[in-house]
């Protein structure tokens, strides 16, 4: 859902594991070292990867799709390089002790997220975000911020990005920068674009499907990658819009 709000702006990065790493580190932080309950940790950790994506943003929207993928993902390494060397947090030996997350804590933040984003995509803002995604120039002429637009997208991206990061870490008790390499990142671009980047429904739906793929076929969890690929190259040619459109 996080990345949703980055693509539906017209804006794809391969950069998203890192916020969900600052999440995940800096929530783990302040509950297993500083002694901080879950919730608050977990915003704390949101805003942080909310504000460290607006600065990314800024200098990259401004570089055309393939050099903004290729900046994001550089991004994304040099998360991933900062926290194997941080020893503070276990550098490569990771951090442990991470606890207080529930199953309803998890569904009523998405729920909330949910909620959000029926809320922005009726609004303004989800207007200006769909203004600038469908015609960039158009956008501009109206007299839209489109730079400005874009940055307000990634944040808010972010945020939620690394919530879920936070979750993730105190639902696995066991974080280390491998977790969030570009693997992740092609992960969650896989969740959203084989849901659909129509609607936002398209991202929860891909994900619980794409989730439960590797459970229910089992003989495919350790080639689960390989079979996610062959689904997608089946989606693009049977149903390039993902499984939810607007219709």
């Amino acid at each position: 859902l996080g990345y949703w709000i980055t693509v539906n702006t017209g804006q794809f990065s391969f950069g998203h594991a890192g916020f969900m790493a600052i999440g995940a580190y800096l929530s783990s932080i302040l509950t297993v070292k500083m002694g901080w309950p879950l919730v608050p940790a977990a915003l704390v950790g949101g805003l942080v990867s909310a504000g460290v994506g607006g600065v990314v943003a800024f200098p990259a929207l401004r570089l055309s799709l393939l050099y903004l993928a290729m900046a994001t993902m550089g991004f994304a390494e040099l998360t991933q390089i900062v926290f194997l060397n941080w020893t503070y947090v276990g550098g490569p030996n990771g951090l442990s002790g991470m606890r207080g997350t529930s199953l309803p804590l998890v569904g009523g933040t998405v729920v909330v997220v949910l909620v959000s984003l029926a809320l922005v995509t009726r609004s303004r803002v989800g207007l200006t975000y769909a203004a600038v995604r469908e015609d960039e120039y158009a956008a501009r002429a109206a007299g839209l911020n489109v730079t400005r637009v874009k940055v307000l997208a990634f944040a808010q991206g972010a945020l939620v990005t690394g919530v879920a990061g936070a979750l993730y870490a105190h639902q696995n008790l066991f974080i280390e920068p491998s977790l969030f390499g570009a693997q992740q990142s092609l992960i969650i671009i896989l969740y959203v674009v084989f849901g659909g980047i129509q609607t936002f429904w398209g991202p929860l739906v891909g994900g619980i499907v794409l989730t439960l793929f590797p459970e229910v076929f089992a003989f495919v969890k350790d080639w689960f990658l390989v079979a996610y690929g062959g689904l997608f190259v089946v989606m693009m040619m049977v149903r390039p819009q993902g499984l939810i459109a607007r219709r």
